[in-house]
């Protein structure tokens, strides 16, 4: 490999570290700021903590690195290394919590990274493409606001604490990867008619409501359950999203064709009980400090 992709690949650690710190902040936030974020006092009292401007500051440095990343290194290389955020959160948040990690979520951290890992080396796109156009960038903005708020609507109906926390993990996800593909547009507009036309790109507003809505939705997310099962249903939401985005909005090819399907849906099957077993503790109720909530509902989990 050449000195460019070997720098592409700790740039992708990097980012992958400062992800990982993020969602840790956002557990600890979590704990310190229980009650339902749809309470406007809640949200008061996240803007005034600084553990939720460090978060921010820390995911605004993952997503810098990221790009950063994708310049020197193919998506092939960099995209993978997104597992190394369970490796990375789960000690962290088990000391932070006064316990040690369990062999039951070691080894669904297991399962969860192997799957993860093969499934974006199936579900990577040819990289070939274009940037979204007006109408198609207000329609992407438009359907994943629409879908982002039936997912948090469903989950505030969820009576499981831990499902309804999957089910925000898995919006706060799917908004981090969309996010990625209309920050890609936003970028390439930028690059072939200058700032101007970029900022007035549907995209450009876009990505930062999504982006937003992706913190909120996984800080709800955090509120619900110990760190490892949400990190990984949004690290697997995340690459899918974005995939998903790029080939069926901006012409991207996926690169995997039907035996890749195949075994995208059998990894999914299978990073899917691997965060079941990380889960676990939270089911279990064996940790310390963890507390249900109703997340971005006012129902309560009582």
């Amino acid at each position: 490999m050449t000195i460019g992709v070997w720098l592409g690949i700790w740039l992708g650690v990097l980012s992958c570290a400062c992800y990982t710190a993020a969602a840790v902040a956002q557990r600890r936030l979590a704990l310190a700021v229980p009650e339902p974020l749809t309470a406007g006092r809640s949200l008061a009292a996240l803007a005034r903590h600084p553990l939720w401007w460090g978060a921010a500051a820390l995911n605004a440095g993952r997503a810098a690195l990221q790009v950063g990343a994708l310049a020197f290194a193919p998506l092939t290389v960099v995209q993978p290394l997104g597992v190394l955020v369970l490796v990375f959160g789960l000690p962290w948040s088990a000391r932070l919590s006064g316990r040690r990690v369990t062999a039951r979520e070691w080894r669904g951290a297991l399962l969860t990274v192997l799957a993860l890992g093969v499934l974006l080396t199936v579900a990577v796109t040819g990289g070939e493409g274009r940037p979204m156009g007006t109408g198609t960038g207000a329609l992407v903005v438009g359907g994943t606001a629409a879908l982002l708020g039936a997912l948090a609507w469903t989950a505030g109906r969820v009576p499981s604490p831990v499902w309804r926390s999957h089910l925000l993990a898995a919006a706060a996800g799917i908004a981090f990867g969309v996010a990625s593909a209309t920050a890609k547009t936003v970028i390439a507009v930028a690059a072939d008619g200058g700032a101007a036309p970029a900022l007035a790109h549907p995209a450009a507003g876009g990505t930062a409501l999504i982006a937003i809505a992706g913190l909120l939705l996984a800080q709800a997310a955090y509120q619900g359950a110990e760190l490892g099962a949400p990190l990984g249903v949004t690290t697997v939401a995340n690459p899918v999203a974005a995939s998903v985005a790029g080939v069926a909005f901006m012409g991207e090819t996926y690169s995997g064709g039907w035996p890749g399907t195949g075994v995208a849906v059998l990894c999914a099957l299978l990073a899917g009980y691997g965060i079941a077993l990380l889960a676990d503790p939270f089911r279990a109720g064996r940790t310390r400090s963890s507390r249900p909530s109703p997340a971005l509902s006012g129902t309560s989990c009582r």
